[in-house]
């Protein structure tokens, strides 16, 4: 059965309303289970570090303040990729669905009174799982963007070694054949001054020709074939070194083809941060996971590059020195070419009242500062996913 490994966590305000939803869900997915405790609610989530949470409060003032307090609280959350589903009743559907709209939730459940539609909960569970496998499968991509990097490096050293080997065996030649002259003009010389004074009365020569004679067959029989030899010697490697491009030319395309896929897949970041030290770190931690990423210090810096292009995700700063992170977001929202672009605060605030005024200006997550490179990255692929 699909799914069966899944762990769900409910968490709510009544034991019964709790046990209730377990045992609706229990049937298809064996690993369910549930908190009603708000001392120890965090623990169990971090201890269960669920796929789906289910929240399972009468009021959905609860289930708001219960979950941004959740980001606040828990140690694994901003880590954790999951979904939550919330259970309400017929008099705050609407909000719950304006909730969902906001993306504080990922969807609802008309649970109460349960008389509608009994299966209702678990098709949602289902739903909101296979949604969740989506989001893990483009993992991959991920992978394929370190290959790429790797390929891409590859082929540079390779060129560089090719290069490096083509210098060398030209070189291994080029001393070689100088090597050669020399020893010709070296043998002549002593053939000079051996025929023109014997090497100042060191020897005497009586028979000049046979000198002269015997001087050009050690050239020509030994000195010379020796370093013809090194001249051979060394044009193997430079046939290899000419042909190893040729050799290597289809497993280059095929690298240089998969390096231009990942570069054309690759998502475009922009981040909107006043702060020069964090822009620079944003923008190295992000490219080196093989985004690109424009980075920008002010609103209307932002403004500018958002009338040309369209990110797919924006890490945005609370505090802006010409505006504020929240009303940027609220202005983007109300642009129906940008309002499906999700957007993340950067914030050193957690206070409730930032978190919940920016999810209504339609914010779709937090990284608090100092962030963590690992929670950053999953935050912004979990995001990117949906």
């Amino acid at each position: 059965m699909k799914h069966k490994e899944a762990r769900i966590l409910v968490v709510g305000d009544n034991a019964v309303d709790a046990e209730q939803v377990c045992n609706m869900l229990r049937d298809r997915y064996p690993h369910v289970e549930a908190t009603t405790d708000p001392m120890k609610s965090d623990a169990v989530f971090d201890g269960i570090k669920p796929q789906l949470l289910v929240l399972s409060f009468k009021s959905l003032e609860a289930c708001e303040c219960f979950y941004l307090g959740l980001y606040r609280r828990s140690e694994v959350i901003q880590s954790l990729v999951h979904r939550t589903l919330l259970l309400c009743d017929k008099d705050s559907v609407r909000r719950a669905f304006e909730l969902c709209m906001q993306e504080v939730f990922d969807d609802y459940v008309l649970y109460w009174p349960l008389v509608h539609d009994a299966k209702r909960l678990a098709m949602s569970a289902h739903l909101a799982l296979c949604a969740l496998d989506q989001t893990q499968a483009l993992e991959p991509l991920s992978e394929l963007a370190t290959l790429a990097r790797r390929a891409e490096s590859l082929e540079e050293q390779l060129a560089q070694q090719v290069k490096l080997g083509r210098v060398h065996a030209q070189n291994v030649q080029t001393t070689a054949r100088m090597a050669q002259a020399s020893v010709s003009r070296a043998m002549g010389g002593l053939s000079e001054r051996i025929l023109a004074n014997g090497l100042d009365d060191a020897l005497t020569v009586r028979d000049a020709s046979r000198v002269e004679q015997a001087l050009g067959n050690l050239q020509r029989e030994s000195l010379i074939p020796t370093l013809e030899y090194v001249v051979k010697a060394a044009q193997p490697v430079q046939d290899w070194v000419d042909t190893i491009t040729s050799e290597l030319a289809e497993p280059l395309r095929a690298s240089q083809e998969m390096v231009h896929r990942a570069r054309m897949s690759r998502p475009q970041l922009l981040v909107v941060d006043d702060d020069v030290f964090i822009r620079r770190l944003l923008k190295q931690v992000l490219t080196s996971a093989q985004y690109d990423v424009e980075a920008v210090g002010t609103a209307a810096d932002a403004q500018l590059f958002l009338a040309t292009n369209r990110p797919s995700l924006i890490l945005m700063d609370v505090l802006l020195p010409d505006s504020n992170g929240i009303l940027l977001t609220r202005e983007l929202k109300a642009d129906q070419f940008n309002v499906d672009i999700p957007v993340i605060m950067l914030t050193g605030q957690t206070e409730k009242q930032v978190i919940v005024e920016s999810r209504k200006a339609g914010a779709v997550g937090f990284v608090v500062k100092p962030f963590s490179r690992d929670i950053l990255l999953k935050k912004v692929a979990q995001h990117l996913a949906r």
